[in-house]
């Protein structure tokens, strides 16, 4: 009987610990220009963006876009090799991946917008911030794994300006496009 009483106390003692534990995870947070606020576990600058973890992959976000950043430290923060790993989730393949797929269904919901029909991917409009993502897709050196998955980052670059140039009307091209990165996706 007296055993139980000191078992459970020790039971509650170390949750109380664990919930007041110093090591808890705080994300840290990018404030963008247009209102949108989005939390991460971690934020770091590479060249003129800021990116983080996101949707099972890494997404960047122009510094011209950004309004602010607040990055919360933790105690046992990796740095290195081993914040590396932990950004790409040990998989380069499937974080690209997507990526890919998170900006070609980005691009099917909004390929029908008015406001895109009328100003495209100029800079300083919502859609600038696509064309830049992917333009950094096609530079990363991951990205000869989306080929050897049949994804071209070209091919879906080009069906962007495609639906700019149709007014979202499908083309012989939108439509070829559409069943490769289809074909890619689902497999």
């Amino acid at each position: 009987m007296r055993s139980a009483r000191f078992e459970s106390k020790g039971v509650l003692v170390l949750l109380f610990l664990l919930v007041l534990s110093p090591c808890q995870a705080r994300a840290d947070t990018i404030f963008l220009k247009n209102g949108n606020r989005i939390d991460a576990e971690k934020v770091w600058e590479e060249g003129d963006e800021y990116k983080c973890d996101q949707y099972g992959g890494v997404v960047g976000f122009p510094k011209r876009e950004v309004l602010r950043v607040e990055q919360h430290q933790s105690d046992g923060e990796p740095g290195g090799v081993e914040n590396q790993a932990l950004s790409d989730g040990g998989n380069s393949a499937k974080s690209i991946f997507s990526q890919a797929r998170e900006l070609y269904l980005e691009l099917i919901s909004f390929k029908d917008d008015a406001l895109f029909h009328k100003v495209g991917f100029t800079s300083e409009n919502k859609y600038s911030n696509w064309l830049d993502r992917v333009g950094n897709l096609t530079e990363d050196s991951r990205s000869k794994d989306l080929l050897k998955k049949g994804i071209p980052i070209q091919d879906l670059l080009n069906l962007g300006f495609e639906y700019f140039k149709s007014g979202g009307k499908e083309t012989p091209f939108s439509r070829f496009a559409n069943g490769e990165f289809r074909k890619a996706f689902a497999r």
